[in-house]
């Protein structure tokens, strides 16, 4: 079959795989590994000098369009956002409508069999009148979907002929909104390129004090708990002398029409006061101190010995991260939303890491507690602390741990299970008619 990806407007692709964005490399390694039964091809942003169409060595053909207004798209989500409007502008048919028109324009030329598309519910119909005759298939991943204008949903999935999702946890929320199409709603799930990410040659049992590298990854924002995660540290930094924490990931914060979708959850509404409480306040929180105000707070909330201890790195490449989850010690994912899946956790388990994660959303399924880690409850600073100082504490356990976790990780998220997941999908699309 001849199968297009059409990748979220604001992601670059590239053709050789070195990939930015977590939906970004969830394109390129489900479609790279699709090429061997299937003409695949990946339509995407032109945000730079790439050439419109290229070949990469993966035998995927990318083509791009330059019919991407990023700051105008960006200014009116956010603007938008701020006041509050519903349903939220990503959701409506406004959002990046030139980069959908010139996909559609393009693949109406080209038909292929199957579309597709990642994120953007709005390029459901947008694909359908351009190919009516392809399957489409929506791939989201997460549940924010399921939390706008019930009816607006309806009528675009009655449009795909498919739903794919990164985890249970989000297959069973969608199913549960949308329970009329629960029938066509599959869980394809996320994985990690096993071969990047493996363990260190090196055993990692030694004597207690010495593996006490703590490494979180993901971005930093109050969501994902990195304010929780340091205060934790600072008792673990007192019962462990040896241990650090570095930081990975760039800091900033959702924005608002996102986490106000989320609010219904406590530990969600809880984070109010990072964002602000008025519209002045949420202004002055989301574009003055929009990058900086977070890692502030972040760094007055501990003692100055504590955060001589914490190294916060920014974002790194991807091909850097396989080498930082080799050298630490334990992956910490605080997360105080109900994650989706937990890209990070699964990358850490392939590099044979332990980790401790909060005991929510997708992450509950990934981390076997007191087998590859530990789950904690979402927000428990002294819980997640002494977690964290047990495991550093007992160096035999850790390399047990580290050992099912790659165990764990190779028979549950490699690539190639998720890839003849969703080949299965498409080859039942096309006996259905």
């Amino acid at each position: 079959m001849r199968v297009a990806f059409v990748s979220q407007p604001r992601d670059a692709m590239a053709a050789t795989g070195s990939q930015r964005g977590s939906v970004a490399i969830v394109t390129w390694e489900l479609a790279r590994r699709l090429t061997d039964q299937h003409d695949v091809t990946i339509y995407a942003p032109r945000l730079g000098a790439e050439p419109e169409e290229e070949r990469g060595v993966e035998n995927v053909l990318v083509r791009r369009t330059g019919r991407v207004h990023r700051r105008l798209h960006k200014a009116i989500d956010f603007g938008t956002g701020l006041l509050g409007l519903r349903p939220p502008y990503f959701a409506r048919p406004a959002y990046f409508h030139e980069y959908g028109a010139a996909v559609a324009d393009w693949i109406a030329r080209d038909p292929p069999d199957v579309v597709h598309i990642q994120i953007c519910s709005q390029f459901i119909p947008v694909m359908r009148r351009a190919v009516p005759r392809a399957h489409i298939v929506f791939h989201t991943h997460d549940e924010l979907l399921t939390r706008i204008d019930r009816a607006m949903m309806e009528r675009r999935l009655a449009m795909a002929n498919a739903v794919v999702t990164c985890s249970d946890y989000v297959t069973e929320r969608w199913r549960a909104r949308f329970p009329g199409f629960a029938h066509q709603i599959h869980t394809v799930g996320n994985g990690v390129d096993l071969e990047r990410f493996q363990p260190d040659d090196t055993p990692r049992v030694g004597k207690p004090g010495e593996n006490t590298d703590v490494l979180y990854v993901g971005r930093v924002s109050p969501e994902k708990g990195v304010h929780i995660l340091v205060r934790a540290f600072e008792i673990v930094a007192a019962a462990v002398p040896e241990a650090r924490l570095s930081v990975i990931g760039s800091a900033g914060l959702l924005p608002f029409n996102q986490i106000s979708l989320l609010e219904d959850d406590p530990h969600v509404a809880a984070l109010r006061p990072f964002y602000g409480r008025g519209l002045v306040s949420r202004v002055q929180r989301q574009v003055f101190e929009a990058r900086d105000g977070y890692l502030n707070s972040i760094r007055a909330s501990v003692s100055a010995a504590t955060l001589a201890r914490i190294a916060f790195h920014g974002p790194l490449e991807y091909m850097d991260l396989p080498a930082l989850y080799r050298r630490a010690s334990l992956l910490a994912a605080p997360s105080l939303c109900e994650e989706p899946f937990g890209l990070p956790l699964a990358e850490a388990m392939a590099s044979g890491l332990p980790v401790v994660a909060s005991r929510a959303g997708g992450m509950a399924g990934i981390v076997e507690d007191g087998r590859t880690g530990r789950l904690v409850e979402r927000g428990d600073v002294t819980g997640l602390a002494q977690t964290m100082v047990a495991m550093l504490r007992d160096p035999a356990q850790l390399a047990g741990m580290g050992h099912a976790s790659r165990l764990s990780a190779v028979s549950r998220f490699g690539w190639k299970a998720a890839a003849g997941r969703l080949h299965n999908i498409y080859e039942t699309l096309s006996g259905a008619q």
